[in-house]
């Protein structure tokens, strides 16, 4: 730091905040920072880079210090708020420059990591806060900040484990420090060294065992160790130690804040006195014990969760994609189930229904709870009746659902919450009528009073629309819908802009973020190639090889990517020059493991043929996923995709319609369908599946334009 500024007054700080953490602060800080480090391999610039600013490694640290100071300072006079927040995020993002493709082996780099992700914690973004650490690698952390990133990656059991051997070490031992301290020989410092890790390690030992047992003591306990450490680390100079207590004691404070413990409510609904408690313990301590612990809730479902004890109170939910849906209809679910009453969950597609069943089956299951779906061919089997009368949660198509009642209107008189999810599928096209027609019937019947009704999707009409579908769903009681912006990771978008070659420059697609003008983040992302016999013309021609060439390049990167395609019957084309790419020459298979995709490719064969495009495609590492594929042979798919097994896939709409595949790039080459240009709100449907939480730090969404691009970029939606 060049100065330290002591400041004591809220008014002063805010102030500070408002001159340091707004956009473009410091001639565009943060932007360059971000460039920086795209363009930096292993701490290196290449030769050609454009000139991002002499000493800017320092004058990233120096603001995120700065920003860090000033951060902390506020919250611990106001509590979290959105000042404080802006301030770790951007503090957050510089320390995560400062990290990005810098040499593994650098002294600082594990620290700086460290500051980033906590500081991206305590701005609300812990899944951003995951990723950036996931996995913990980096050899160069002390003990403290390796208990601390164990806590970020909700890697109980190994906190645990590692604050257990550190703090039961003989070498550790208070005999051991004396020694240290008595002899004249040793430095002092390691002793001091020691005593800190130490107090970190014990703080973070107490505050797992309050997230186990609710036990608020416990917290309290923990945050009076880390005031003495800090004071102890102030008063001996131990800088960096310092920055990471303090920051340790903002960080379980918020933690515990945001906790189930303290989030998920205590009374207990209506009718459900004898059982509410202990359910919601065994609900807790069920998904503290996930090997990735579910501990906390997001800013985003705080209000729903507020108002899910509330049997009554039907909700109308709209959360960005990976914002938390499904812990909320789990939260609402929850309280049904400790009434007595069973759960229905209507979902639109017969994937999602899939999905659905593995994650309320993983979550219910532990606590005694039967989890059953009912999807596939038309009409109803005496095994679907009987798990529709029977099974506490129960998932089903609108298909299924309907044909089920018409045949025994009375098959749901003891269910007590019905979900309806991907609720914008519910309007005009044909299969969202018949999903309307549902629950006009469902709303109609005269037991409708006695059952709850929660809508969720990640994208629904605004202001007067919103308005009467939450009349609607609510039958006109006074109420209005849970909705949210907030998102779990950031996304950025881009464009990818071919450029013909000129007298300086060869020809190459050049990659911008964030910006359509000035210096691009990245030159040349995608280079021209020389034709390969008998072609007699480079590559990359057109959107469709250059979109292949850049979901290669991504792939290279380790960045799963999305080829998203506005029409089905468009989907196999660009499978057909990916194969040719990969045949050709140009581009090589993308496959690392041919066992992998056996049972695909096997199941591809037989409902497709062995030359069909899909199935090729599958054999260099490319999924080609559409609607009019057989449903065996999407299943096949999907479950490879779900694993990460392929790193490229090429999909219609059907793959973003609620199906949990998000990548961590998506790639948009067209956006029209039938010469008009596709709907806004489809757009932000698709977009959102860029940017996994808990794997990407950020998902990139790019639009790709080969010829015309110019013009073509005034028109994007983005």
């Amino acid at each position: 730091m060049k100065r330290r500024v002591i400041l004591e007054t809220v008014e002063e700080l805010q102030g500070l905040l408002e001159e340091i953490a707004v956009e473009g602060a410091r001639g565009q800080l943060l932007e360059r920072g971000a460039a920086w480090a795209l363009f930096r391999q292993d701490g290196v610039l290449p030769a050609d880079a454009p000139p991002l600013g002499e000493g800017i490694e320092t004058d990233l640290a120096e603001y995120g210090f700065s920003l860090l100071r000033v951060g902390l300072s506020l919250r611990e006079r106001t509590g979290s708020t959105d000042a404080t927040r802006r301030a770790f995020d951007h503090a957050a993002r510089a320390f995560e420059a400062l990290t990005t493709n810098d040499d593994p082996d650098s002294p600082a780099n594990g620290f700086y990591r460290v500051l980033a992700a906590a500081a991206y914690h305590l701005a609300s973004y812990s899944a951003i806060a995951y990723s950036l650490l996931r996995p913990l690698s980096n050899p160069n952390v002390n003990a403290a900040e390796h208990a601390l990133s164990l806590l970020v990656l909700r890697d109980l059991s190994g906190l645990r484990a590692f604050t257990r051997e550190y703090l039961l070490s003989d070498e550790r031992g208070d005999d051991a420090i004396t020694e240290i301290l008595e002899d004249d020989e040793e430095e002092p410092d390691e002793a001091l060294s020691t005593i800190l890790n130490a107090t970190v390690c014990r703080a973070l030992a107490f505050f797992d065992f309050a997230l186990q047992t609710g036990d608020a003591a416990l917290v309290e306990r923990s945050a009076a160790l880390l005031v003495s450490g800090q004071r102890l680390a102030a008063e001996t100079g131990a800088v960096s130690l310092w920055w990471i207590i303090r920051l340790c004691r903002s960080f379980i404070d918020d933690l515990w804040q945001h906790s189930l413990h303290r989030r998920l409510p205590l009374d207990p609904p209506q009718g459900a006195e004898q059982v509410y408690q202990g359910l919601r313990e065994r609900f807790v301590a069920s998904l503290y014990a996930r090997k990735i612990s579910e501990i906390e809730l997001w800013p985003s479902q705080l209000e729903a969760a507020e108002r899910s004890t509330d049997v009554r109170d039907d909700l109308v939910v709209a959360l960005p994609t990976s914002a938390g849906k499904t812990r909320i209809a789990e939260l609402s679910a929850l309280m049904t189930l400790a009434q007595g009453k069973r759960v229905l969950i209507v979902t639109p597609l017969r994937a999602l229904s899939a999905q659905t069943e593995r994650s309320f089956r993983n979550t219910f299951g532990p606590l005694g709870f039967s989890v059953s779906s009912l999807y596939g061919a038309s009409g109803v089997s005496e095994t679907d009746e009987d798990a529709l009368r029977s099974k506490n949660i129960v998932i089903a198509t609108p298909e299924k659902l309907d044909f089920a009642l018409r045949n025994d209107p009375d098959i749901i008189d003891d269910i007590g919450l019905i979900v309806l999810d991907e609720g914008h599928m519910i309007g005009p096209t044909e299969r969202e009528i018949r999903y309307e027609a549902l629950v006009q019937r469902l709303l109609r019947r005269g037991d409708a009073g006695d059952r709850r009704i929660v809508c969720l999707s990640a994208i629904l009409p605004e202001g007067d629309q919103l308005d009467d579908l939450t009349a609607w769903i609510r039958s006109d009681e006074p109420g209005g819908p849970v909705t949210f912006r907030w998102r779990p990771t950031r996304q950025r978008f881009g464009h990818l802009l071919w450029r013909v070659a000129t007298r300086d420059k060869p020809a190459g697609a050049q990659l911008y973020f964030d910006s359509r003008t000035g210096v691009p983040f990245i030159s040349r992302f995608v280079e021209e190639v020389a034709a390969r016999k008998p072609e007699r013309l480079p590559r990359p021609r057109e959107e469709k090889d250059l979109s292949i060439y850049a979901a290669w390049k991504f792939a290279e990167q380790g960045k799963r990517t999305l080829i998203f395609i506005t029409q089905a019957n468009w989907v196999e084309g660009y499978g057909d020059m990916a194969l040719a790419l990969v045949e050709r020459g140009y581009l090589p298979s993308l496959l690392d493991d041919p066992a992998a995709i056996e049972r695909a490719v096997e199941v591809g064969k037989e409902w497709l043929g062995d030359d069909h495009c899909a199935v090729k495609c599958l054999q260099i590492g490319v999924a080609v996923h559409h609607g009019g594929l057989p449903n065996p042979f999407l299943r096949e798919l999907e479950l490879l995709l779900s694993r990460g097994t392929i790193k490229v896939t090429v999909a219609s709409p059907t793959l973003s319609q609620g199906l949990n595949l998000n990548a961590a790039v998506m790639l948009v080459p067209i956006l029209h369908r039938s010469g008009k240009l596709i709907s806004g709100e489809e757009f932000a449907n698709v977009v959102g599946r860029a940017g996994r939480a808990f794997v990407d730090v950020e998902g990139l969404v790019i639009h790709v334009m080969h010829r015309g691009g110019e013009w073509r970029l005034r028109r994007s939606p983005h």
